[in-house]
């Protein structure tokens, strides 16, 4: 199962991530940030070894498994324990493409979409047992940018 699911454009913007119990997100629950860098690491496999196209990549506690949509541009990546099944983790992100698919095909290629559009895909990943929990949070753009306008007028002076 996800620790957390990360669906985006191959530009690094997000079209849906949140935490279901990864290290990771609860450690940096800044999705821009993973995404860009998500994008960044598929954009150089992609340049430097060519047609081979990255599946997985293992950290020391933790593993991302990569889905592409080369046609659509979209990455689906999945961050998992190291001791989970690849077999069920690529069926897992089969099931969570199509079904994001079928549900916000609208959205895809239309540039940053607020994360509220894409709320009741938490539930769908639950019921299609992909995740264990329900998401632990997120922090949208615009709440960010809210923030740091306040802490920048705060010490303006």
């Amino acid at each position: 199962m996800a620790d957390d699911v990360f669906i985006l454009d191959s530009s690094g913007i997000p079209y849906y991530s949140r935490c279901f119990g990864g290290e990771t997100c609860k450690m940096r629950p800044d999705h821009t940030l993973q995404t860009g860098f998500l994008a960044a690491l598929y954009a150089f496999s992609k340049e430097s070894y060519g047609q081979q196209e990255i599946q997985s990549v293992i950290f020391s506690d933790l593993k991302l498994h990569f889905k592409v949509d080369n046609e659509r541009n979209v990455i689906v990546v999945f961050t998992t324990p190291l001791n989970e099944s690849d077999e069920e983790v690529k069926n897992q992100l089969d099931m969570t493409y199509g079904a994001f698919l079928e549900l916000y095909e609208n959205q895809i290629g239309r540039g940053y979409s607020e994360p509220e559009v894409f709320d009741g895909f938490d539930e769908v990943l639950y019921n299609l047992d992909v995740v264990k929990t329900k998401p632990i949070g997120m922090i949208n753009l615009r709440e960010k940018v809210r923030g740091w306008k306040k802490l920048f007028k705060k010490y303006k002076h």
